[in-house]
């Protein structure tokens, strides 16, 4: 088995390193392959692994199950569910996701993370109608933040 990690490991950064697109193109032909085996043999880790692509598409992302474990996590408890979460979004109008800056999963755990570490302050200052408007705001201002500096991977050591 470490004989397959090993030849597998090696062909993968001969082809990094070339950046030779047929070489990029014959691995993406044999990746395509084994995702087509799984999908239909495993669809379940098929579709973890294909959440795990979609990182090519953001700036800022997290897979569903990442979210969820890092919301659980959370101290104090983070105020909304996904279903709650989504469910507010659509009643303020705003969308789930922001091209190419973070995905739904992102923005989800880094209101909560607001919310979280934030509550009482924003209590302070702001009346129960307008909070969650500004932990929108504020989670905006993370995950699009001009100088990139803030990585929610990172972040939460994912």
């Amino acid at each position: 088995m470490e004989d397959l990690k090993r030849k597998y490991t090696e062909l993968y950064d001969y082809m990094a390193a070339s950046r030779e697109p047929a070489y990029m193109k014959a691995f993406g032909r044999v990746m395509t392959s084994m995702m087509d085996e799984m999908i239909q043999t495993n669809p379940s880790r098929a579709a973890e692994y294909i959440e795990r692509l979609e990182c090519i598409k953001w700036d800022n992302y997290l897979t569903p199950r990442e979210a969820e474990a890092i919301v659980a996590g959370m101290v104090p408890k983070a105020p909304w569910s996904r279903e709650q979460w989504q469910s507010a979004m659509e009643q303020h109008g705003h969308a789930l996701e922001g091209a190419p800056n973070y995905n739904r999963c992102a923005l989800w755990a880094t209101m909560n993370m607001v919310m979280s570490d934030s509550k009482d302050t924003l209590e302070k200052y702001i009346d129960g109608d307008n909070i969650f408007e500004m932990v929108y705001d504020l989670a905006l201002d993370k995950l699009c933040d001009d100088d990139k500096k803030f990585n929610i991977r990172k972040y939460f050591g994912v």
